[in-house]
């Protein structure tokens, strides 16, 4: 009955297509899980010396729908955490997507649920609105960050091919987060039984936990967990942990490092070397699920992802004609007076870039340089 009088009170708005409306099941914990994105969002998990005095630009949830689940998705300032949560089986959806803040007001709205209150959420192009026993609010669309559209499209080229490395049950994964570091620390995880033990060496069937603190951010959802999964792909530095809700799940990725921001990364830089032209995933346009190894449609209302800064020099020297090959097969690379060679077969360059990171990060300009030499006719 309560929820009767509730829906009824609902007022209908016709200006934009309805994506979703409806009431999200259990209350308490899509209000929770909602919190802890808004968290995330507004969370700095590292502070580069250079941003201390600068105010940084937050924003919350991205709600998209695709007809299969309702997402809503976010990011730390700092780009190194992304958040998701997927809420399964709540009716009729519709095609669309839409980026809000979580204002005060409406997270004192979502802390008011508790119990068995219901939980009305109506999404549309142009907003959502979020109505309890207790009150309501609207939250119209705002700008998606440039910051954001780059971090979608690295976090889908990191767990696209992930597979799953461990799985726990409710009790399990209630201890395993609970007891999670809470200072900042380089580490593994690796499955033991039927649990998850952290290890300061990396094995064969370690899992990477750099940072793993971070986590700790979902500490409001522990008591509605139901299970964890951890995925990740051979030799990669990110992992990707599932918490099990009833009906829902949180999934959250983590950069190899809090000082390394998924927009920063270069997952793409052989496709966009290869003159792939900004295929849907590159654009932040389709995002990648890690649990059913399916990518789903993101129509973002708004953002670009900034140019990178390597693709950009790498262009730079192919048109200066500063690549030239070699007879055994390489290239070099001249350019205000420095010199670099580049193999392609196997990959290497004789940089400091590539010194550092061969390609963890993406290939450096220099072998984006000679990749484009090689494909050009």
């Amino acid at each position: 009955m309560i929820t009767e009088v509730l829906l009824e009170q609902v007022e209908e708005d016709v200006r934009t297509p309805v994506l979703f409306k409806g009431f999200l099941e259990p209350g308490v914990q899509t209000a929770q899980a909602l919190l802890v994105l808004g968290k995330v969002a507004r969370t700095r998990f590292w502070m580069p010396p250079s941003m201390v005095n600068r105010l940084i630009a937050e924003s919350d949830p991205v709600f998209t729908t695709d007809r299969t689940a309702l997402r809503a998705e976010a990011f730390s300032p700092c780009c190194g955490v992304y958040a998701r949560l997927d809420l399964l089986d709540v009716g009729t959806l519709g095609e669309g997507c839409t980026n809000v803040d979580l204002s005060d007001a409406t997270r004192t709205v979502l802390a008011g649920v508790v119990a068995q209150d219901p939980l009305h959420l109506t999404v549309r192009g142009d907003g959502i609105r979020l109505r309890t026993l207790d009150g309501q609010n609207d939250e119209p669309q705002v700008p998606l960050p440039d910051r954001w559209v780059a971090g979608f499209a690295e976090v889908a080229a990191v767990t696209a091919g992930a597979v799953k490395k461990a799985e726990l049950d409710k009790p399990a994964t209630r201890n395993f987060l609970r007891q999670l570091p809470a200072t900042v620390g380089r580490s593994w995880v690796v499955a033991s039984g039927r649990v998850l033990r952290l290890t300061s060496l990396s094995g064969r069937d370690s899992v990477p936990a750099a940072g793993l603190h971070r986590l700790r951010v979902i500490e409001p959802l522990i008591r509605f967990a139901q299970g964890l999964t951890v995925y990740t792909r051979p030799g990669s530095e990110v992992a990707t942990w599932v918490v099990q809700l009833e009906r829902a799940r949180l999934v959250v990725t983590l950069s190899p490092e809090p000082s390394r921001g998924f927009s920063g990364e270069g997952g793409w830089l052989n496709s966009l070397a290869a003159c792939i032209e900004a295929p849907e995933p590159v654009a932040g346009r389709a995002g990648h699920d890690v649990v059913d190894g399916a990518w789903f449609a993101r129509a973002l209302p708004s953002g670009h992802a900034p140019a990178n800064g390597r693709l950009a020099k790498a262009r730079e020297l192919v048109a200066a004609g500063a690549v030239r090959s070699l007879p055994d097969g390489g290239y070099e690379i001249t350019r205000a007076g420095s010199v670099q060679r580049v193999r392609l077969s196997p990959t290497g360059c004789t940089c400091a870039w590539w010194a550092k990171h061969q390609e963890t990060r993406g290939p450096c300009s220099h072998v984006l340089a000679a990749r484009m030499s090689a494909v050009e006719p």
